[in-house]
């Protein structure tokens, strides 16, 4: 019986101010015009991260009204304008995924007094029109919410059109995936990246550094197309994850998982019928919030925010081995089965004969 012991820590922490994560982050784009069409310079635009009450990204728009605001991270924003001379103007609701380019199109002011504010809720998806690429995202309800084998967050990606994989059993999900293989590609074609940074094993390909525990999972995205200039290095996929974040307010979870081989089904290859034993556990906790920081951040101004797991995992199970075991004439000292056979399917003698190099 085999008992592995694997003991898991996330920590992040994240200034809004100076957001890093250039592989992983999104970006908001759009054009300021007047009732009349007309392109509108100047304008403040701002990015508000609604979860944190803070400004995530200030921009100002061009001569042609045109902005963009990069490096956002992934979660819900307001999308603020204001200018001299015209209603402020927030669009609130705005979701981002990992990697979104986030396409506003036309955005009119109202003339009117920079004290007056016209809100915009975003009720339905905004259609992403900034890339052509093709993307799924899984979010992190999903990921917390679904009964998942192994507790592994990766598995979701079999619920993906074009997806296969040659695993279907229960493995543990620390350092490594599934092997999938989409549209046709090799398993070791894909790229992970998490939190902006490459997690593929480049050893064997096919692999992750490091396996976030399922509850520290903020969502993961699957692009298998069109792929922008920033990522590349394998031809296949690209499989991006993001760490959980702290908010305003401090938020915790405590949790235990347990499964035993008793609710499990015998192998369909069992000659006895007997159930393959397993014992699995895994208990842990993870706490999200703002951190107070000397002259940067405190309870009225909350700019630093952290987020910390912690996960420990025990599993029992019996592993398969396969040993070579002597026939009895070997054991005997008769090692004529060692020796090559004619054509006739004949041994060949090499009593007395005398046996060139290499034979």
């Amino acid at each position: 019986m085999a008992r592995i012991g694997i003991l898991g820590r996330t920590f992040a922490a994240t200034w809004l101010v100076t957001a890093t994560a250039w592989a992983q982050s999104a970006q908001i784009q759009g054009k300021l015009v007047d009732e009349q069409g007309g392109a509108l310079p100047g304008v403040q635009i701002s990015a508000i991260d609604e979860e944190k009450g803070v400004v995530a990204r200030q921009v100002t728009s061009g001569t042609d009204g045109f902005f963009t605001l990069v490096a956002l991270l992934r979660g819900r924003y307001t999308v603020r304008a204001e200018i001299s001379g015209f209603k402020t103007l927030d669009r609130r609701g705005l979701v981002l995924d990992p990697g979104q380019v986030l396409d506003l199109g036309e955005i009119k002011l109202a003339v009117g007094a920079l004290t007056e504010t016209v809100d915009v809720v975003a009720v339905t998806p905004v259609v992403e029109i900034g890339t052509s690429q093709k993307s799924y995202t899984i979010s992190d309800t999903q990921v917390r919410e679904l009964s998942l084998n192994g507790r592994d967050f990766t598995s979701l990606l079999k619920t993906l059109p074009g997806v296969a994989t040659n695993d279907t059993g229960f493995r543990l999900a620390f350092n490594s995936t599934e092997g999938f293989m989409v549209n046709g590609l090799r398993q070791s074609m894909n790229n992970v990246m998490l939190d902006g940074t490459p997690n593929t094993d480049t050893g064997a390909n096919d692999g992750q550094y490091t396996q976030l525990s399922l509850d520290a999972v903020g969502e993961f995205k699957l692009q298998n197309s069109a792929f922008n200039a920033e990522f590349g290095r394998n031809a296949g996929v690209l499989i991006t994850s993001t760490t959980r974040s702290g908010g305003q307010q401090f938020h915790g979870t405590l949790y235990g998982f347990r499964r035993d081989g008793k609710w499990d089904a015998a192998p369909f290859d069992s000659l006895t019928g007997a159930k393959v034993p397993l014992d699995y556990k895994q208990l842990g906790g993870n706490i999200g919030g703002w951190l107070p920081v000397p002259r940067l951040s405190n309870a009225s101004n909350k700019k630093v925010f952290f987020f910390f797991n912690h996960e420990s995992t025990r599993a029992e199970r019996p592993l398969n081995a396969f040993l070579d075991v002597f026939h009895p004439d070997l054991l005997t000292g008769d090692f004529r089965r060692l020796l090559r056979f004619n054509a006739d399917g004949t041994p060949v003698n090499i009593a007395g004969n005398s046996l060139n190099v290499g034979t």
